[in-house]
């Protein structure tokens, strides 16, 4: 089956990363935007491309054309069209599981379904789903349009074909399937809380400020990101969430700092709320001055 129309379960950074990733490859997109945030999906993806415009990496013309390819809606019945489905919603199991069992009886049977958890395995969702042998682990790394590597993972029980169809599907968007042998975590969301953790374990005990762990990080390993950015980006309650399920499975080296804790109580979650352990503007950009971020906590 030719795969022409993709349905993506979730509006967040996630989900708006791979849908366009997928229309700029020429594929028609469903974007299914349903919960907080999710009205300015069509805004934040225009941002993005905005930037490519300014950067002269396409034109505006190129832009309109890609823009035009991706369609909103939070009606689920529109799931009836999808020839690939993917799910980027919160990794909360009973979420994800009856969010993939309504696209189970919409979508026709023959349809693969990808699943982008960051700390679930595929053999746990894909239990109570019709088509378990469809169900395909492919873990993509925000920012998605400029991460080449996703991380596949699937259960001895999926069928081949369907790894296959995953597998073309990722070549086409410009990047690099690396299998991973399911675990919670795999190996992107494990290494990032811990390198968040850390540092957030260094703000906490007055080590240095949020900036001089951000630039010393950044300046070490030549990361365009620090571990507070990306935290901010990714959204401080959802990395909370991660640390949290993953020291359920692996013990207190995953424990959250305490920072981490404070910051969510605070409703301080980071780009999304406009403040963190940084300050943002509405367009995702740093609002404060290096030098001026959560220092003492």
């Amino acid at each position: 089956m030719e795969i022409k129309k993709i349905a993506i379960l979730g509006s967040g950074r996630l989900g708006r990363g791979i849908a366009e990733n997928a229309a700029t490859k020429g594929y028609d997109v469903t974007l299914f935007t349903q919960g907080a945030g999710s009205q300015n999906a069509p805004h934040r993806i225009e941002q993005s491309l905005n930037r490519k415009v300014a950067k002269w990496a396409m034109t505006e013309t190129q832009k309109r054309v890609i823009l035009n390819r991706i369609n909103y809606t939070a009606d689920l019945k529109e799931l009836k069209n999808a020839d690939l489905v993917i799910e980027a919603t919160i990794d909360h199991f009973y979420t994800k599981q009856e969010l993939l069992r309504t696209a189970d009886r919409l979508c026709r049977p023959e349809v693969v379904f990808i699943l982008t958890s960051a700390t679930l395995p595929v053999y746990e969702v894909a239990r109570g789903l019709t088509r378990s042998n469809l169900l395909v682990g492919a873990r993509f790394i925000p920012p998605v349009v400029d991460v080449d590597a996703v991380e596949l993972s699937y259960s001895p029980d999926t069928d081949k074909n369907a790894i296959e169809i995953v597998k073309r599907f990722i070549a086409r968007l410009g990047k690099q399937a690396v299998r991973v042998h399911e675990s919670s975590g795999l190996v992107n969301p494990r290494t990032l809380v811990t390198l968040i953790n850390e540092a957030a374990y260094l703000l906490d005990e007055g080590t240095a400020s949020a900036d001089a762990i951000e630039t010393i990080v950044k300046e070490s390993w030549g990361m365009d990101q620090g571990p507070f950015e990306m935290a901010d980006r990714m959204g401080i309650d959802i990395i909370l969430d991660w640390m949290e399920q993953l020291q359920k499975r692996y013990g207190d080296r995953y424990k959250p700092a305490p920072i981490i804790y404070r910051l969510v109580r605070q409703g301080r979650l980071g780009v999304k709320t406009k403040q963190g352990f940084f300050s943002w503007n509405e367009d995702g950009q740093r609002a404060d001055k290096p030098g001026h971020g959560q220092e003492e906590n």
